[in-house]
């Protein structure tokens, strides 16, 4: 493989090259591993590297939503939540999309601490146990008092496509 690079790069430079590169990319991205190593290349996963688990994909996705609301990012949470999304306390959607914006408008930091999720895969449904520290302080300590919750909850999320998207967020019983 490597006299074709090189061949390549002889014949015309480094156009030619990415040409050869970009038609072994997409025969890596039909589902088979680079066949080669190329040196200088970074790994990137189920392309170059070893595929990507569904477990790993669900831990990507609810590391996004750490930082979403760590960061105090509506939009980056609800990217990984289905429109079908429903939980024990009524809110749908867009419930969830107004109580995400309620609470980021009262706590001007937010604070996560977490262990890695045990994550439980059936075909295209999951449920990940994620425990928690959250330590949050409000804009305005006379209105609201700050949050210190440590515990456990269900996360159950769906696969739709090639995404995880979490449909539903629970309490432990």
């Amino acid at each position: 493989m490597t006299g074709i690079c090189e061949r390549a790069f002889r014949i015309g430079g480094a156009g030619v090259l990415t040409v050869v590169l970009g038609i072994l990319g997409l025969v890596a991205g039909c589902g088979q591993e680079l066949p080669v190593e190329l040196p200088g290349m970074p790994e990137i996963p189920g392309i170059t590297g070893p595929k990507v688990t569904e477990e790993e994909q669900i831990r990507a996705v609810l590391d996004d939503v750490h930082r979403g609301m760590q960061a105090r990012k509506v939009y980056k949470v609800l990217a990984h939540v289905s429109r079908l999304y429903t939980d024990a306390e009524g809110r749908d959607y867009n419930g969830m999309q107004a109580y995400l914006s309620d609470l980021f408008k009262i706590y001007k930091e937010i604070q996560i601490t977490r262990v890695q999720p045990q994550v439980f895969v059936e075909g295209t449904h999951a449920r990940a146990v994620e425990t928690f520290g959250t330590r949050a302080e409000p804009f305005n300590a006379d209105s609201h008092p700050p949050m210190n919750l440590q515990g456990q909850m269900n996360v159950y999320l769906e696969k739709t496509g090639d995404a995880w998207q979490i449909v539903e967020w629970g309490r432990m019983l």
